[in-house]
């Protein structure tokens, strides 16, 4: 079992809700009031929708193969700073904590695997200034 470090950049962190839209299409100009509490127009209209999760994606440039690999950080993130969301304040700190960084990215018999340690995800404490 051969395991390689490959240098990479953190070019891209962000968030991502994962949901599918189902719609109708062809409604005719006749029969298109049937649907006026739906979203849409021009005989299409939002029939409903399905919530597959949220991701907080990372997306690393590995530069041995000039190829980009994204993992998904979410758990990871919530973990270390022991919430249950993640807040926009939250995500905007990773952001700009993380973007541009540079990285090790590991490669085991073809399979890539990011230690997410490297990464700065918990936010800094506030000091309580005295007066």
């Amino acid at each position: 079992m051969m395991t390689h470090s490959l240098k990479g950049r953190i070019v891209n962190v962000e968030k991502n809700v994962h949901q599918a839209t189902y719609l109708i299409s062809g409604i005719k100009k006749k029969d298109q009031w049937k649907y006026w509490h739906h979203p849409g127009s021009n005989g299409t209209v939002v029939s409903g929708s399905d919530y597959y999760g949220t991701t907080i994606d990372v997306k690393i440039l590995v530069y041995d193969y000039n190829k980009c690999v994204t993992f998904d950080i979410r758990n990871y993130v919530l973990q270390v700073n022991g919430k249950k969301k993640i807040s926009s304040k939250l995500l905007d700190y990773i952001v700009k904590s993380n973007e541009g960084k540079k990285v090790v990215v590991e490669e085991t018999n073809g399979n890539l695997r990011f230690d997410f340690t490297q990464l700065d995800v918990k936010m800094p404490m506030k000091s309580k200034s005295r007066e």
